[in-house]
């Protein structure tokens, strides 16, 4: 009896530490996936932005899958580097505050979106958007150092 205890136990220990070391980018409990996409408006937003002092200055990745939400946010200007719920709790009042809808011009995009991430004196803008209802659209800019 006490030998299926011990097993009993090794058996956890081993599924909480393999549960441990799961992906860092996925996003548990902050909001599903659905009520993330309809605040947003958008299922996936990919941006690199350079600037004349920093290339990759931001990077902000946010990708809402079936049931699971992947976030990563790097700044190289302030500096911070976050990955899964902290880059997500920072992304998504930036997103919500953009209403990005896919009826605006390239212009307005990029004005909104360089605005919210303090960026305005970008030298290459480079943003991939996939909308709710499924439509991709990119938007690219770059501008002379």
């Amino acid at each position: 009896m006490k030998k299926y205890s011990i097993y009993g136990s090794i058996l956890l220990i081993a599924t909480v530490l393999l549960g441990a070391c799961g992906d860092a980018k996925k996003v548990e409990g902050s909001s599903t996936p659905e009520e993330a996409e309809t605040d947003l408006g958008f299922t996936s937003f990919e941006l690199d932005v350079d600037t004349v002092d920093h290339k990759g200055a931001i990077e902000a990745y946010l990708e809402m899958d079936g049931s699971k939400i992947e976030a990563e946010y790097v700044n190289r200007i302030e500096p911070k580097k976050l990955k899964g719920d902290k880059a997500y709790d920072e992304l998504k009042p930036l997103l919500k505050d953009l209403e990005l809808t896919k009826e605006m011009s390239k212009d307005e995009v990029i004005e909104k979106v360089s605005k919210a991430f303090e960026v305005e004196d970008y030298t290459k803008f480079d943003l991939e958007v996939e909308y709710s209802d499924g439509e991709e659209k990119e938007y690219k800019d770059t501008k002379k150092e």
